[in-house]
C-alpha cells in the first residue's frame, strides 16, 4: 500500500493517531506522577511532544496525496486539450480518453489506464467516469470528469462542449494557482512568527530569568523573587515557554495548511516542522 493510499482510510488513520497521543501522553503523566521518572522537560510539556509526533505519519500520508493530487490538476488542462483534439479528428470521447491513456500525464495517466480497462470490459462511459471521480479527492478532477460524462450524455456538438469544458477548467486551475500564490506569503508569516517568539522567549531567559534566578540564589531564598509568577522556578519558566511555544506551533501548522493547500490535515507537516524548531531552539539555545 502506497503512503498517499492511507488518504482513503483517513477516519481510521486519524483514529489510530488519535489513540496513540492519548496512550502517549497518559503513559507520561504515569511516569512522571506516579513512578516518579525524571523527564528532560515538564511531563505537560512531554506529553505534548509525544502528541505531535504521533501525527508524524498521517501528516506524511498526506503531504503525499497533495503532491500527487496537484500533479493530476497541473495535466488535466493538457488532457483537456488532447481529448479535444482527438474528438475534432473524429473520434468519440471513450475513444479520445483511450488514445489519452497512451500520452504521458505524470500520476493522470494511471487513471487514464483505468478509465481505458474499463471501457474495455464493456463499463459505460458514464460510469467510468462517475468511478473517476470517486478514485481522485480533487475538485477540479471531480469538476472535470462529472462534465466529460454529462457532455456524453447530453449529445450534439459535442466538440464545442469540450472545447468549453477545457476553457473552464483551465480558468479554474490558474485561479487556483494565483490563489495559493497569493497566501504563500502568510504562511511565511506563520514561521516568522513563530521565529520571533523564539527569539524573545531565549532572550527573557538568558538575558532576564536566570539573572533573577541568580540574585534570588545570592540571597539564599530569604526573598522569593518568583513569587509574582505563581513560585515558579527557572526550569519550570523554560517548561512554560516551551508549552507556549508548541502550542502556536500546532494552530499556527494548522492554519498554515488550511491557507496553503485548503485543508487543516495538511498542516501537519508544518506543525511537526514548527514543533522541532522549538525543541532543537530550547535544547540549544536556552541554557
Amino acid at each position: 500500500m502506497r503512503l498517499r493510499d492511507f488518504h482513503y482510510k483517513r477516519g481510521l488513520m486519524y483514529a489510530v493517531t488519535s489513540t496513540c497521543a492519548i496512550v502517549a501522553a497518559a503513559v507520561i503523566v504515569v511516569l512522571h506522577y506516579a513512578l516518579r521518572v525524571a523527564l528532560p522537560y515538564p511531563a505537560p510539556t512531554m506529553a505534548t511532544i509525544a502528541g505531535i509526533a504521533c501525527f508524524l505519519f498521517p501528516g506524511l500520508a498526506e503531504r503525499s496525496y497533495n503532491r500527487w493530487r496537484t500533479k493530476i490538476d497541473d495535466n488535466i488542462p493538457n488532457m483537456l486539450a488532447s481529448i479535444s483534439g482527438s474528438v475534432r479528428s473524429g473520434f468519440n470521447i471513450a475513444r479520445a480518453i483511450e488514445i489519452a491513456a497512451d500520452s504521458d500525464y505524470g500520476p493522470l495517466t494511471e487513471q487514464l489506464r483505468t478509465d481505458k480497462i474499463q471501457l474495455s470490459w464493456g463499463l459505460s462511459f458514464e460510469q467510468v467516469m462517475d468511478d473517476q471521480v470517486r478514485r481522485v479527492d480533487s475538485q477540479l478532477a471531480k469538476r472535470t470528469f462529472a462534465s466529460l460524462a454529462q457532455a456524453s450524455k447530453s449529445g450534439g456538438n459535442i466538440q464545442d462542449v469540450l472545447e468549453a469544458i477545457q476553457r473552464h477548467t483551465t480558468d479554474l486551475h490558474q485561479i487556483d494557482k494565483e490563489t495559493r500564490n497569493a497566501l504563500r506569503p502568510y504562511i511565511s508569516t506563520i514561521y516568522i512568527a513563530v521565529g520571533i517568539f523564539l527569539a524573545i522567549s531565549v532572550v527573557l531567559i538568558d538575558s532576564f530569568f536566570a539573572k533573577i534566578y541568580a540574585s534570588n540564589a545570592k540571597l539564599g531564598g530569604a526573598v522569593d523573587i518568583f513569587a509574582g509568577l505563581g513560585g515558579l522556578n527557572l526550569p519550570a519558566l523554560k517548561g512554560a515557554f516551551l508549552q507556549m511555544g508548541l502550542m502556536e506551533s500546532v494552530f499556527g501548522g494548522l492554519g498554515a495548511g488550511k491557507l496553503g493547500e485548503a485543508s487543516f490535515a495538511a498542516g501537519f507537516k508544518h506543525v511537526i516542522a514548527l514543533a522541532l524548531l522549538n525543541i532543537v531552539v530550547f535544547t540549544i539555545f536556552v541554557s
